[in-house]
C-alpha cells in the first residue's frame, strides 16, 4: 500500500510545478539573496535553519493541500474507497511518503546552505537534525490534510493556509529575535508547531541536549493532527465534513 501511494505521490509532485517553486526554487533564493546581504555568520545561521523550515512548511501544508484536493476532484479516491483501507491508515501512508520526499528537498536546501555559508555539522547532530525535519514534514503534512479537509476550493485552501501561515511565521523567530516583541504576539505564535520545529531544528546544530523537549512536543501535535486529519477526511469531494459514512478511522 505504502510504495503505490509512494510512487504515486512523487509522480504528481513532481508536475506541481507551484509546489515546486515555494519549496525548492524560492527558499534557494531567499538563502542566496539574504546571505549574500547580511554577511554575519550568526544571522547565516539564523537564515540557513529559518530557511529549511519554512520550505517543510510549504512543502508539507499547501503542497498536500492543493495535491489531496485536485486528486479529490478527479475523483481519485472514490476508487480507494472500496478497499478496506481506513482513514488513519491511509492518511499516515499519505503523509508518510510526503515526508520522504519533503526530507529529500530539505537536504538540497540543507547542502546547498551548509557549503555556502561554511557551516560545520557533526554525524551525530546531522542525524538528529534529520529526524527533526522528518517529525516536522510529517506533522505539518498532517496539517495540510486537514486545511484540504475543511476547504472545498482553491480559494479556501489558500484563505486556510494563510490564516496559518501569518501567525505561525510572524509568531516565530524563524527569521528574526521575538525579544522585543508584544508578548501578545509570543504567545500566538507559541500555539503552532513551528514554534518548537525552530526550536528543535536549531539545537540539533548547537546543543543536542536541549533537543529532547522539542520533539516531545512536536510529536504531540504531530499526533493530534494525523488524527484529526483522519477524523475529518473525505473520500468524496461531496461528502460531507466527519460524514459517517466514511471509513472507520
Amino acid at each position: 500500500m505504502f510504495m503505490t501511494i509512494f510512487r504515486s505521490m512523487i509522480v504528481t509532485a513532481l508536475r506541481d510545478r507551484i509546489s515546486l517553486f515555494y519549496s525548492i526554487l524560492f527558499p534557494a533564493g531567499l538563502l542566496i539573496g539574504l546571505g549574500l546581504y547580511f554577511d554575519s555568520p550568526e544571522y547565516r545561521f539564523t537564515l540557513l535553519t529559518g530557511t529549511v523550515v519554512l520550505s517543510t512548511v510549504f512543502w508539507s501544508v499547501q503542497g498536500t493541500a492543493f495535491q489531496v484536493h485536485q486528486q479529490r476532484s478527479r475523483g481519485v479516491y472514490k476508487l480507494l474507497k472500496v478497499t478496506p483501507c481506513s482513514n488513519l491508515s491511509f492518511v499516515f501512508n499519505m503523509t508518510l511518503a510526503r515526508t520522504v520526499l519533503g526530507l529529500m528537498i530539505n537536504g538540497i536546501i540543507l547542502a546547498g546552505g551548509i557549503i555556502a555559508f561554511g557551516i560545520s555539522i557533526s554525524g551525530a547532530n546531522l542525524a538528529v537534525l534529520g529526524f527533526m525535519l522528518a517529525l516536522g514534514t510529517l506533522c505539518f503534512t498532517a496539517m495540510g490534510f486537514f486545511v484540504t479537509n475543511l476547504a472545498r476550493n482553491e480559494a479556501q485552501i489558500n484563505m486556510f493556509s494563510n490564516l496559518l501561515y501569518i501567525p505561525m511565521l510572524f509568531g516565530s523567530e524563524t527569521f528574526y529575535s521575538l525579544q522585543s516583541a508584544p508578548q501578545w504576539i509570543k504567545t500566538a505564535g507559541n500555539l503552532f508547531p513551528l514554534t518548537y520545529l525552530v526550536k528543535g531544528v536549531r539545537f540539533s546544530f548547537t546543543d543536542l541536549g536541549e533537543v529532547l523537549p522539542y520533539v516531545g512536543i512536536v510529536t504531540a501535535y504531530t499526533i493530534a493532527l494525523i488524527f484529526l486529519a483522519a477524523l475529518t477526511f473525505r473520500w468524496d469531494a461531496e461528502q460531507p465534513l466527519l460524514s459517517r459514512r466514511s471509513h472507520s478511522v
